[in-house]
């Protein structure tokens, strides 16, 4: 598994691939990798909170933390509480990117509109309180 500073340059990397696919028309995929951006963060999060240089990858730490699932890695990095005496526009992007899930990636293409992702890519990317920026105080 990647390094937590593999998993934070991941996420950028990834976030700058979701702005390309966006500005080609490719909405849907664009999306799919604005979800993996917060999941890389949360995950280098979690390596942070529990002194690991390494996401975990074998063993019983491996099967309580190999989720794609928001709301449990978000309890897992320790932050939900911070989320919840937040900003209130945090909390509305948290809101627009907590229904993500990886099996977006067998949505047809024009699933997603144009309008829908870039509301998802600005709750992902908005500065100071977008979902990647708030985590990244944190990371």
């Amino acid at each position: 598994m990647p390094t937590r500073n593999e998993l934070k340059e991941l996420a950028k990397l990834r976030l700058k691939e979701a702005e390309t696919l966006f500005n080609a028309g490719l909405y849907d995929g664009a999306v799919y990798l604005c979800g993996y951006v917060v999941e890389m963060a949360l995950k280098a999060r979690i390596c942070k909170l529990l002194n690991l240089e390494e996401y975990p990858s074998s063993g019983k730490l491996k099967s309580a933390y190999a989720v794609h699932d928001f709301y449990q890695l978000l309890l897992l990095s320790g932050l939900k509480n911070k989320v919840s005496s937040a900003h209130p526009d945090l909390h509305a992007n948290w809101s627009i990117t907590i229904p993500w899930s990886p099996e977006m990636r067998y949505q047809a293409k024009g699933t997603i509109s144009k309008d829908k992702a870039e509301q998802i890519l600005n709750a992902v990317r908005d500065k100071p309180n977008g979902v990647l920026k708030w985590i990244m105080k944190y990371w």
